[in-house]
């Protein structure tokens, strides 16, 4: 994940800084420290729980940052289709967005039969107030966009088994293998994955390493602008080679600022690939994609296969 991730202190409403430490065995520690989640919590909590994420979904739903989010969607999708699908018309209407979520399912059918989702390091949404506004969003995403529950792929090695049945009860997917976020995709999808480590987005990249798969490719996520600017050049390219190759034919849209969400959607992009600027790369270019092992990178965000879960900063 990002520098940081805000979550609840016991006291429901305050919030308290934990700071990513560097080094497996204290990525461990770290972890096993933040996991204070319950596995089965009582029916009361359950009750409680499921009211403050569908409380944060109505908030985020009437809120001028979702207002905000979908132009930036809009914008995105629409360019999607015109690359990828070579649609006469758009998913949504070209000009101001729709004034309405039942506006915008007519006009998002098209999304329905194309696009899959896939949503990595969301974290525990019963304990932490970021997580729950994340997932609240998500859920915006699927209603607004159409795609269906069954479409949408979760993963997390935080979740509890109570948050693992929530999550399948609600008609999505969880996977029960850590991917590393090594998915390769055959079809359209959106992946979905707010404040995941570098080593998470560019495990991804190299997967779909080819124009074809690229091109079929919707990310959001932390800025590739932004990990840019704030990595020194050596350490991008040598750990992190396919974000930086990537940068030279990527389409970023930032999403809007908003100071009731800072710590929740901040640095977050939707990224995308149009073809265009894929095509006009040379062979070289996409030969001799090499899975990246990060043995030199020294603060690894995300945990590994072999190691108990992904870390959090």
């Amino acid at each position: 994940m990002t520098d940081r991730e805000m979550s609840a202190c016991p006291a429901e409403g305050e919030w308290k800084t934990i700071r990513k430490k560097k080094g497996i065995k204290k990525r461990r520690e770290c972890v096993r420290g933040l996991h204070h989640a319950v596995e089965f919590p009582s029916v009361a909590e359950r009750q409680r729980i499921q009211q403050k994420i569908q409380e944060a979904v109505e908030e985020l739903q009437s809120s001028e940052f979702w207002i905000d989010c979908l132009e930036t969607i809009q914008r995105v999708v629409n360019m999607y289709h015109t690359d990828q699908l070579e649609s006469p018309s758009s998913p949504f209407p070209i000009g101001e967005p729709p004034g309405s979520i039942e506006e915008k399912k007519h006009c998002t059918d098209r999304c329905r039969n194309t696009l899959n989702s896939v949503c990595y390091g969301i974290g525990n949404f019963s304990s932490s107030i970021s997580s729950r506004y994340q997932l609240a969003l998500l859920f915006l995403l699927l209603e607004t966009l159409q795609i269906p529950r069954d479409g949408c792929l979760l993963f997390d090695p935080l979740f509890t088994e109570w948050e693992k049945k929530f999550l399948k009860d609600s008609g999505m997917v969880v996977l029960e293998e850590n991917e590393e976020g090594k998915r390769s995709i055959d079809r359209p999808t959106l992946f979905y994955m707010i404040h995941c480590g570098k080593a998470l987005y560019n495990n991804l990249l190299w997967k779909n390493w080819s124009p074809q798969k690229l091109v079929q490719t919707i990310l959001i996520g932390n800025s590739f602008k932004g990990i840019e600017e704030r990595l020194p050049a050596r350490v991008l390219k040598r750990d992190y080679t396919y974000i930086d190759h990537i940068l030279a034919v990527t389409e970023e849209a930032a999403f809007p600022s908003s100071s009731r969400y800072m710590d929740v959607f901040n640095d977050t992009s939707i990224h995308q690939f149009p073809r265009k600027k894929l095509d006009s790369q040379p062979l070289e270019f996409w030969e001799g994609a090499t899975e990246p092992t990060y043995q030199e990178c020294e603060d690894l965000e995300i945990i590994q296969k072999d190691m108990d879960c992904f870390s959090v900063s």
